[in-house]
C-alpha cells in the first residue's frame, strides 16, 4: 500500500500496482474505502449478534449495510483487533454469504481469499470482476467491504439476503434492499495548483518495471502524465542505468540528465542536484534534494511484505520503521551536517510502499508527533473516491 507522509507543501500524483483497502455510508453522498468511517454517520444498524458465540476469532457483533447503484457496501467488527484477510490458521475466516434474486449464493472468503458462487466452488471470480476492496489492510477490529453486484445484474430496487459464515454467524440472514442511485465519480485535476513547489511522485513499479522492455511503452506514458520533478520507485532491485532509463522514458529540457540515488530496490530520480543519505538498512533510500537553494529530503521506503499482526514479517516491518524513525531523527540532530546545510531545518517527504498488512505500528511509529511532525496523508485517485492501490490481475486471492 501506497502512503505519503510529509512536512512541506507539495502536490502528489502516486502511480501504484499493489494491493487492498476501503470505506463507505448512507448519509455520505459518496463512500471512500479508506479505513475511515466517519462517511457511515446515519446509517443504522441492520443487525446485531451475541458477543461470545464465535467458533474462530471473528466476533461479529454488529453488521452495517448502504449502497450506490450496484454497489454494496458492508461494515462490521470483529470483536478484535485482527487482520481480515490473513492470520494464523487456529483464527478461521469469515465468509460474507449473498442470497442474490437470481437465486444464486454469491460467498466471499475474507481469509481464503477468493470469492465464487455457491454451485460452482471450483471456479473463482476474480477481485476485479466485483470491484473488491476491503480496509483498512493493516490489524483492526472493524473493517468494510465494497461490493459490486453489478455482474449478477442487481442494482436498485433488487433485495439480498446477508448471511455471515466460518467464524461467526447471524442468527438468521437479513434483508437488505439496494435503494441509492450510483453517484458519478468525481474527476480531479493533474494540472499543478497555484504555488505547488514540487511535484513528487510514488510508484512501486512491480518487479523492475522500468527496464523491462515489454512494459517500456506504459512506463513512458504514466511517468510523463504523472509529470514530475522528483520520481520515487520501489522495487528496482536489480535494474542498472536508471538515470539512462530515466533519459529515455522522461527527457529533460536541454538534454539534462536525471540525478538518481539507488538503495537496493528503492529509487530516488530527481531533476534538481540531490546528495545521498547513507541508509541504515535497505527498506529506504534517503537524499537531500537542492530545491532552488531550498534543502529538501526525500525518502523512498518499502517496507518487507506479507505476514499478519505480530508474525515474524510483521515485527521485521516494525524493526525496519523504527530504523527509519532513528534517520529522521538524526537528520533533525544534525547527523548529517556533511550532506544537509548545517543549522537548516529542511523540508521532509517520506513516499513508498508500507505493506501495511500487519499493525499498524510501522507507520504509527513513522508518524509519531514526536518523529519531525510527520503527518499521515492518503492520497484520492484522480477518478472517484479510492485510495486504494491494485496490482490487479485475474485471480480473486
Amino acid at each position: 500500500m501506497q502512503r505519503a507522509s510529509h512536512t512541506i507543501r507539495y502536490t502528489p500524483i502516486i502511480l501504484i500496482t499493489l494491493t487492498l483497502f476501503l470505506r463507505l455510508g448512507i448519509a455520505a453522498s459518496s463512500f471512500r474505502i479508506d479505513g475511515d468511517f466517519a462517511d457511515w454517520n446515519g446509517v443504522e444498524t441492520l443487525a446485531r449478534d451475541p458477543k461470545g458465540d464465535a467458533t474462530g476469532a471473528f466476533d461479529v457483533t454488529q453488521v452495517f449495510a448502504a449502497s450506490r447503484g450496484s454497489m454494496l457496501y458492508l461494515r462490521f467488527d470483529t470483536g478484535t483487533v485482527l487482520n481480515i484477510q490473513n492470520g494464523p490458521d487456529n483464527e478461521g475466516t469469515l465468509l460474507i454469504q449473498l442470497d442474490l434474486p437470481s437465486q444464486k449464493q454469491l460467498i466471499l472468503d475474507t481469509r481464503g481469499r477468493q470469492a465464487y458462487v455457491s454451485d460452482k466452488r471450483d471456479v473463482r471470480i476474480p477481485w476485479a470482476h466485483l470491484k473488491y476492496v476491503v480496509g483498512p489492510t493493516y490489524a483492526q477490529d472493524e473493517f468494510e467491504i465494497q461490493i459490486d453486484l453489478g455482474l449478477f445484474d442487481v442494482g436498485p430496487g433488487d433485495s439480498v439476503q446477508i448471511q455471515l459464515g466460518g467464524s461467526d454467524q447471524l442468527d438468521r440472514p437479513v434483508a437488505y434492499t439496494l435503494s441509492q442511485p450510483s453517484t458519478p465519480p468525481a474527476h480531479r485535476s493533474s494540472h499543478r495548483q497555484s504555488g505547488t513547489d514540487v511535484r513528487i511522485v510514488s510508484f512501486n513499479t512491480y518487479v523492475e518495471g522500468l527496464s523491462d522492455p515489454n512494459r517500456a511503452q506504459a512506463m513512458r506514458r504514466l511517468l510523463n502524465a504523472a509529470g514530475g520533478d522528483i520520481y520515487c520507485f520501489q522495487e528496482e532491485w536489480d535494474s542498472t542505468g536508471i538515470a539512462d532509463i530515466m533519459s529515455r522514458l522522461v527527457p529533460l529540457d536541454r538534454g539534462r540528465s536525471w540525478y538518481v540515488h539507488k538503495v537496493r530496490g528503492n529509487v530516488i530520480a530527481s531533476k534538481y542536484p540531490l546528495k545521498a543519505l547513507p541508509s541504515r538498512n535497505n527498506s529506504y533510500a534517503a537524499a537531500c534534494v537542492d530545491l532552488r537553494g531550498k534543502p529538501l529530503v526525500v525518502m523512498s521506503v518499502h517496507l518487507s511484505a506479507m505476514g499478519y499482526i505480530q508474525s515474524k514479517e510483521d515485527l521485521w516491518r516494525i524493526q525496519q520503521a523504527k530504523t527509519i524513525r532513528e534517520a529522521v531523527d538524526g537528520i533533525y540532530a544534525g547527523a548529517y551536517d556533511d550532506v544537509i546545510p548545517s543549522r537548516t531545518k529542511p523540508g521532509l517527504v517520506m513516499v513508498g510502499d508500507f505493506n501495511l498488512v500487519g499493525s499498524r505500528t510501522p507507520i504509527d511509529l513513522l508518524i509519531h508527533e514526536k518523529t519531525a511532525g510527520l503527518k499521515d496523508w492518503l492520497v484520492r485517485n484522480l477518478v472517484g473516491e479510492s485510495v486504494t492501490t491494485w496490482r490487479g490481475g485475474l485471480n480473486s486471492g
